[in-house]
């Protein structure tokens, strides 16, 4: 069955359970988009599928139809997020628009979660939403109705949040420049309510109306249980709970760690001892054999000193490489703090520690190592092993890329376009990014793009915008690729 005959028949199956029909017709024109479809109404508003009558794209649009009880304020804060904040973890934005004194906006058609999903592909799912939500939340904000109904996917299975009425800037006292009324706390008919769906929602937002990163990841872990049907395995069952804790200090600390912990559901965490422990035994019950286990054990718990190179040999486990590198690092070698700060990010031959491995990247920074810097920044920007701080950020980024980093070009760049631990300014954000971009590094490639597109640190030129989107295509960039069939 092609892809357009299955979206087809999902609208013909979904349109006779829609009740009652939207208020605009099949074939009414608003603006540039013709209706084609109803595809069902919410509380304040009803969706359309609709084509662009001048170059035939279809877009998804949503049409407000109940303006009282602050559900304007809603509806204007979700078009602000969608068009402002341009992450791929939300639709992308195409027009907006007005019909009888009623206000619509048109985002990227989109597709429904498959009902029910395959178990066997939730947690490959939860892993792609938790890294949607991670995005949202570098941004600046957090969503406060995540739910199921509020996920849906590009034709490439990629997950995407909408319905943003409820999205609210991260932190006390600063400026938000998409909820322009900068509550913390969402208000009906002049009054403080709690916000979120009831099923979803964290305590705190239902009872005080607060919300924070650990509210949206209550949620993430209620979406799971409700695709598994109540019933997850026991492994998952145990990230649930967690996730889902009273306390929001009790949960995951981002969603990034939500995600892992799906990814590594069946890593056999106690492996290693339960192998010393029956190395121990054997140690005490065959004594013929201790010679034999010395020279397996005691290079582990000892790496010799004398050995110099920090590439994993051929046939060498990954616990063993840990402690040789571990070594080398204690000894000072640059490159042997890279791999061992890298062995602790990533959990090869240790446990995942994320502050000991800021701490050996801060190590090797020093040292004048500019991925190593450039790997620093990145955590301190995330806020991955230790406090986030877009300021310190900025300043190894930049470092990095004054040695010529591609990777903190392209990033330092992107803090200079969004005001990100420096002061905004979109044409020295250009700078760096054409600097990068014209060095072939595929993300700077597509900033600049989009700069030429919307004309953000550089006169508009589609022509260029479009040719830089084509190169970062070419090597893969998915965001580019994606502008270019939108386009």
């Amino acid at each position: 069955m092609s892809k357009n005959l299955a979206i087809e028949n999902w609208l013909e199956a979904r349109e006779p359970c829609e009740a009652p029909a939207g208020r605009l017709s099949d074939g009414a024109l608003l603006g540039e988009w013709r209706v084609q479809a109803f595809l069902g109404a919410g509380l304040s508003a009803e969706v359309y599928r609709v084509t662009n009558v001048r170059f035939g794209q279809q877009g998804a649009l949503k049409l407000l139809v109940d303006d009282t009880r602050g559900l304007k304020e809603r509806f204007l804060t979700e078009c602000d997020a969608i068009r402002f904040l341009s992450i791929r973890a939300l639709p992308r934005f195409m027009d907006y628009g007005e019909h009888d004194g009623m206000p619509f906006y048109v985002m990227e058609y989109l597709l429904p979660l498959p009902d029910p999903m395959p178990k066997s592909e939730i947690p490959s799912f939860m892993n792609r939403v938790a890294k949607a939500l991670q995005q949202l939340h570098d941004s600046g904000y957090i969503h406060r109705d995540l739910k199921p109904g509020n996920l849906l996917l590009r034709d490439n299975g990629e997950p995407v949040l909408i319905d943003l009425g409820l999205i609210k800037k991260r932190g006390v006292g600063v400026v938000d420049p998409i909820v322009r009324h900068g509550r913390g706390i969402s208000m009906i008919d002049g009054k403080p309510v709690g916000v979120g769906t009831l099923d979803y929602a964290a305590p705190e937002q239902l009872l005080k109306g607060e919300a924070t990163v650990q509210s949206d990841i209550f949620a993430l872990g209620k979406i799971c249980l409700t695709l598994y049907g109540g019933q997850p395995p026991h492994n998952i069952k145990t990230i649930i709970r967690r996730a889902t804790r009273e306390s929001p200090g009790d949960r995951f600390r981002s969603a990034n760690e939500f995600a892992a912990a799906i990814r590594h559901r069946n890593y056999p965490r106690f492996a290693a001892l339960a192998a010393l422990v029956m190395a121990a035994a054997c140690w005490a019950v065959f004594p013929l054999i201790r010679p034999q286990l010395a020279k397996v054990i005691m290079p582990m718990l000892n790496p010799p000193k004398q050995v110099i190179s920090t590439v994993q040999k051929q046939n060498e486990s990954d616990a063993a490489y840990f402690w040789r590198i571990l070594s080398l690092a204690r000894d000072g070698d640059v490159q042997a703090q890279i791999a061992v700060a890298e062995a602790y990010f990533y959990g090869r031959g240790t446990a995942t520690n994320r502050v000991a491995a800021v701490h050996w990247y801060r190590s090797a920074a020093e040292a004048g190592e500019s991925d190593a810097q450039a790997s620093l920044a990145l955590c301190c920007f995330r806020g991955w092993g230790c406090e986030k701080n877009n300021v310190e950020a900025a300043k190894w980024w930049s470092i990095s890329a004054n040695q010529g980093n591609l990777c903190a070009m392209s990033d330092l760049a992107f803090c200079y376009m969004n005001g990100f631990g420096v002061a905004r300014d979109e044409a020295l954000g250009f700078e760096w990014a054409i600097k990068a971009a014209e060095r072939g590094n595929a993300t700077a490639q597509t900033m600049v793009g989009e700069c030429y597109l919307d004309g953000r640190g550089v006169e508009i030129n589609v022509e260029r915008g479009e040719t830089w989107l084509y190169r970062a295509a070419r090597q893969g960039n998915k965001r580019a690729q994606m502008l270019l069939r939108t386009r």
